[in-house]
């Protein structure tokens, strides 16, 4: 039997991987956690969405999949879908300070997905990594809903204090890679890409009789028609999604083709707006808002549906559109961050030409005709090397070598 200790990693995020996920950073670190080796041991510096389950203040034993982890909620939060007065980060980081005596020790390797926690370690010597889910010029598009989009010259100063002191930065955008290694050319090879993934012992295609099984489920539970094509998409409601670009794009289609329904699930800002415009539309009954699922429930819904579709006015690599593939099922999307990367219009899919109504609406057209030509083989190959066995595997050998001082 082995001598050597067990790497312990931290992660510090505004998440509560034990509680329903809300977006696509949640589940990036809910991969890491479930495929993490057995050498490594995870602990997470996160919020609760279940008090009770998991109180403020106090580390708690979880566990995800075959996994388990240590997790210590600094405060509660009620809603995580809906923005409030105070930036969720930015009340995180204040409840860290609170709680930092009890979060700074224990662990050799720290990770973080935002850099405003960052701040809190600039005196410690402890190798750190960053996973950027953005290329944060971003934050010069209308449509962010970063709140530093209103305070960009500050962000950009922390981010120069900070980000000279991580030891791998890894981003989900290859050009953000590219822009990171501009800003800071002395340590240009700290930048790296790193694809995001879809698990597949997850979000895996149905058997003829299993899909069966699970449309019926889907009609009874949403009162949605039997012989009808079930678009679906996954996300926050909010600008950077731009769901109501959909919905006004499934409204064209829905004219021109009476055998159409779209499933919204998540939850987030536009909510009420959205289904104003639902309302404004006429297509009561041809949408149906599902709210925020679980994971199981949100594979079982993919798995039962025949199209996903993505709108979003700026991404990384959409985790949900590589699960929606996962399920053998093609997909439409905007043409936004690493997309081209598994779709491939014409084969496993179509990419509207234009972030506009018409263009998207078009797609969805031209990919409803083709359902049959790219549904199964053609999606399920494009998202082959997109696994955590795959992706992960550097992530956490880097993790050996930063405890171990050979990074």
């Amino acid at each position: 039997m082995s001598s050597r200790r067990s790497v312990r990693v931290r992660i510090f995020y505004q998440t509560d991987p034990a509680g329903t996920v809300a977006g696509g950073i949640d589940t990036f670190i809910r991969g890491i956690l479930r495929w993490v080796p057995p050498d490594i041991e995870m602990s997470v510096v996160g919020v609760t969405f279940d008090p009770l389950a998991r109180p403020p203040g106090k580390w708690t034993e979880c566990s995800i999949g075959r996994r388990s982890f240590r997790f210590f909620p600094v405060h509660a939060v009620a809603d995580a879908s809906r923005q409030s007065r105070i930036p969720l980060s930015l009340s995180y980081t204040l409840a860290m300070v609170r709680h930092f005596s009890q979060v700074r020790g224990g662990f050799d390797v720290m990770d973080f997905h935002r850099i405003e926690p960052a701040a809190l370690f600039l005196a410690d010597a402890r190798p750190r990594n960053a996973f950027f889910h953005q290329n944060m010029q971003v934050l010069h598009d209308p449509k962010a809903d970063i709140r530093w989009k209103h305070f960009p010259p500050l962000y950009f100063m922390l981010e120069r204090m900070i980000v000279p002191r991580f030891a791998r930065v890894y981003c989900v955008k290859e050009d953000a890679v590219t822009a990171y290694r501009s800003r800071y050319p002395a340590r240009a090879e700290r930048f790296q890409f790193i694809p995001t993934w879809m698990d597949p012992e997850i979000y895996a295609p149905a058997s003829p009789e299993e899909r069966n099984v699970l449309r019926s489920r889907l009609q009874a539970a949403f009162g949605i028609p039997r012989d009808v094509k079930v678009i679906v998409t996954v996300g926050r409601h909010d600008p950077q999604k731009d769901p109501g670009l959909l919905v006004r794009a499934f409204g064209e289609v829905s004219q021109r083709r009476p055998d159409v329904h779209l499933l919204l699930i998540g939850d987030g800002v536009l909510r009420e707006d959205l289904e104003a415009r639902v309302a404004g539309l006429r297509l009561q009954g041809k949408v149906t808002f599902a709210g925020l699922r679980p994971t199981s429930q949100v594979a079982d819904l993919l798995r039962s549906a025949d199209l996903f579709a993505l709108s979003s006015a700026y991404e990384g690599m959409p985790m949900s559109l590589l699960e929606a593939m996962g399920c053998g099922i093609p997909v439409v999307s905007t043409d936004v961050g690493e997309v081209r990367r598994v779709i491939r219009p014409g084969v496993n899919g179509e990419i509207a030409s234009a972030r506009s109504e018409a263009e998207l609406a078009s797609a969805l057209s031209s990919c409803l005709d083709r359902l049959p030509m790219y549904t199964g083989r053609p999606a399920l190959e494009a998202v082959s090397r997109y696994v955590p066995e795959i992706v992960l595997a550097p992530v956490f050998e880097n993790y050996r070598k930063l405890a171990t001082g050979a990074e």
